[in-house]
């Protein structure tokens, strides 16, 4: 391995719209050699980034760069501003959200490395409308193991 320098603004980009928002890959296990992947996701308002799900050997960590966004972790959720870390070791139930109105910001790191090939592959299948089976066996290859949302209180 050798040392990686990211600008800010560089980056693969994973997903994208014309506004700004999207996911941008900063390193990944090439660079890393496997052992964990770093992006950064700018979410608008009331975007779900990830609905909740664990990960049977994946651990998340989730910084708030700027903005807001609500952290679901276990059955409690969060309401986390910038500034703000969490640690998501696996078979944590978890997912995020931005729930206001203005856009917010986060880098997410994935160790191990590897969770951004299922990004670019779900938006594949998203793209040519790919049937639920297909989306159950993708999650399946990659650690993504989904639950059903935390009722209303």
């Amino acid at each position: 391995m050798k040392a990686v320098i990211v600008a800010p603004g560089e980056g693969r980009l994973i997903a994208g719209s014309s506004n700004g928002a999207g996911i941008t890959l900063k390193v990944s296990k090439t660079e890393t050699g496997d052992l964990y992947s770093i992006w950064e996701g700018r979410m608008d308002p009331g975007t779900v980034g990830a609905g909740p799900h664990y990960h049977r050997e994946r651990d998340e960590f989730f910084y708030v760069l700027e903005g807001e966004v609500v952290l679901r972790i276990g059955e409690e959720c969060h309401v986390a501003g910038a500034g703000t870390f969490a640690f998501v070791p696996r078979e944590t139930i978890h997912g995020f959200h931005n729930a206001s109105s203005e856009r917010a910001t986060i880098l997410v790191v994935h160790h191990p490395a590897g969770f951004e090939r299922y990004i670019e592959e779900a938006l594949h299948l998203a793209a040519r409308n790919g049937t639920s089976v297909e989306r159950a066996a993708l999650a399946a290859r990659f650690d993504m193991i989904p639950v059903p949302a935390a009722p209303e209180t």
